[in-house]
C-alpha cells in the first residue's frame, strides 16, 4: 500500500518531478561547455548518446523501485544487509549533502550577478536565504517536491525555450551556430562520459520518486523518458545559446538578451527545486538510520548540515567531489539491480553485513579509479565500468556462496513484502 501522503502517480508526473531536478544550474554550465567542446552537430550526438545511457539506467531502477515500493536505502540494505546499508547509506548522505552545499553556493554567485541591490549583499546571506527557502519545503516531504514539480518545469522549459528563441532570431545566427567548429577535436566518449558522470547520481537514487508509481512500467517509462530525453533537450536548449552568444554563463545571457525577471526566476527555480530533492533524499537517509525520528526534523538537520558544508567551501573541492561520485555511487545501483533480478520471492531477513555486496563495491569501484590507469578502460565513461564491474561482480560471487551453501541461486533479500514504504 502506498503511504497515507501520497496517492500513486503516473510517468507524467514522474517526469515533471525529475526534470524539476535537472533543470538546474550545473546543467547550464555543462551544455555550455560541451557546445564550446564539440560544436552544434557532434553536440547534440553527445548529449544524446549520453542521455541514452542515462535513461536506460534510470528506467531500471525506477522500476525496481516501483516493483519493490521501495526507497533507494531501503534497496541497498536489501542488497548489502542492515550493517552494511548503514556504511553504503552514510556515503549516499555524504554526497547528497555535498551535493547541496555546492548547489546553495551557485545560487549565490548567481544571485550576486543579478544587478548592484543584490552584488551589495553578502554572498553567504544570498546562500542562506537559499538555503531556508529549500529546507522549509523538504520539511514538508514528497507532496511538497511533486506540488513544486508541477509549478516550476513547465516555467522553467518555458523559459530555457524564451533564452533558445531569443538567442537566435535576428541576423543569421543560425548559420554561425552550425558552422562553429571547436579549435581541438575532443573524442566523443569524453563528452559522453560528462554528460553521464554529472547526472549518475540522481540516476541511482530514481526509486525515491518512483517508488509512488502506478506500476513498475509507468516508472521505467516516466525515468527513462526524462532522463534519456528530458536531460539532452535542458542541454540542448542551455548549450545552444552559449554557443551562439560565445558567453558560457546563461544568467548573462538571459541579461545581455533583456530577459532580466527570466533571469532572476530560472536561477531561484532551479536552485530551489533541486536542493529541494537533494534534502528529500537525505531525510530519506536519516529515516534509514533514525526511523524513530519525525522526517520534518530529518529534513532540518540535513538542511542545517547542507548549508554549513556550503558556506564552508564546498564548492572549492567540487572536481575531486565529483570523481569521488563518478567511482563510488554507481556501483550502488549494479548491485542492488542485480539483487532485485536474482532475489525473486526469496525475501527472508538477513542479518548484519552481506560480504558479497561489500566486496563488489570494491571490486567496481578500484576498478573505475585503476583501470583507466593501466589501459583496461572497458568504455570511455569510468561510471558505466564501476557499475557493469560490480553487477558482474556481485552476481558471480552471490551465486558462488549460494552453491557452497547448498541454497538455491540469487541472494536472500534483507527486505519486506510487498508493502510500501515509510519514506515521507
Amino acid at each position: 500500500m502506498q503511504t497515507h501522503e501520497q496517492k500513486p502517480v503516473g510517468a507524467w508526473r514522474i517526469i515533471l518531478i525529475l526534470l524539476a531536478v535537472m533543470i538546474a544550474l550545473p546543467a547550464f554550465v555543462m551544455g555550455a561547455e560541451i557546445g564550446f567542446a564539440f560544436g552544434a552537430r557532434p553536440g547534440l550526438a553527445v548529449c544524446l548518446m549520453g542521455g541514452a545511457v542515462l535513461g536506460g539506467l534510470a528506467a531500471l531502477t525506477g522500476a525496481a523501485g516501483a516493483q519493490r515500493r521501495c526507497t533507494t536505502y531501503e534497496l541497498i540494505g536489501e542488497a548489502f544487509g542492515p550493517q552494511g546499508a548503514k556504511l553504503t547509506n552514510a556515503v549516499l548522505g555524504i554526497s547528497v549533502l555535498g551535493w547541496y552545499g555546492v548547489m546553495a553556493t551557485m545560487l549565490g554567485h548567481a544571485l550576486a550577478g543579478m544587478g548592484p541591490g543584490l552584488a551589495s549583499q553578502p554572498l553567504w546571506l544570498l546562500s542562506l536565504a537559499g538555503c531556508v527557502l529549500t529546507t522549509v519545503t523538504a520539511m514538508v516531504g514528497f507532496r511538497a517536491l511533486n506540488w513544486l514539480s508541477t509549478l516550476t518545469t513547465p516555467l522553467k522549459i518555458g523559459l530555457l525555450a524564451w533564452t533558445f528563441g531569443a538567442a537566435l532570431s535576428g541576423g543569421n545566427k543560425s548559420a554561425a551556430l552550425w558552422s562553429y567548429a571547436p579549435a581541438a577535436a575532443t573524442p566523443l566518449g569524453t563528452g559522453v562520459s560528462m554528460v553521464v558522470g554529472g547526472l549518475i547520481v540522481g540516476a541511482v537514487l530514481t526509486p525515491d520518486v518512483c517508488r509512488f508509481a502506478v506500476s513498475p512500467k509507468r516508472a521505467a517509462l516516466g525515468a527513462g523518458l526524462a532522463y534519456g530525453l528530458g536531460f539532452p533537450l535542458v542541454l540542448i536548449l542551455s548549450g545552444t545559446p552559449s554557443l551562439v552568444s560565445g558567453e558560457k554563463d546563461m544568467i548573462r545571457i538571459m541579461l545581455a538578451l533583456g530577459l532580466g525577471l527570466p533571469a532572476m526566476l530560472t536561477v531561484v527555480l532551479t536552485a530551489w527545486s533541486t536542493n529541494t530533492f537533494n534534502l528529500y533524499s537525505a531525510t530519506l537517509i536519516g529515516q534509514t538510520l533514525a526511523p524513530r525520528v519525525p522526517s520534518w526534523r530529518l529534513a532540518l538537520l540535513a538542511g542545517v548540515v547542507g548549508t554549513a558544508a556550503g558556506l564552508g567551501g564546498i564548492s572549492e573541492m567540487l572536481l575531486p567531489y565529483l570523481l569521488w561520485l563518478s567511482i563510488t555511487i554507481p556501483p550502488i545501483a549494479g548491485i542492488y539491480l542485480v539483487h532485485v533480478a536474482m532475489a525473486g520471492k526469496d525475501r527472508a531477513p538477513a542479518t548484519g553485513w552481506r560480504p558479497e555486496a561489500i566486496a563488489a563495491w570494491v571490486i567496481g569501484s578500484a576498478w573505475a579509479a585503476l583501470a583507466p590507469r593501466w589501459g583496461w578502460a572497458l568504455t570511455p565513461v569510468a561510471a558505466i565500468d564501476a557499475l557493469g564491474i560490480s553487477a558482474a561482480a556481485f552476481a558471480a560471487l552471490s551465486r558462488l556462496r549460494s552453491f557452497r551453501s547448498g541454497s538455491s541461486p540469487g541472494p536472500v533479500s534483507a527486505s519486506r513484502s510487498s508493502r510500501g514504504s515509510a519514506g515521507p
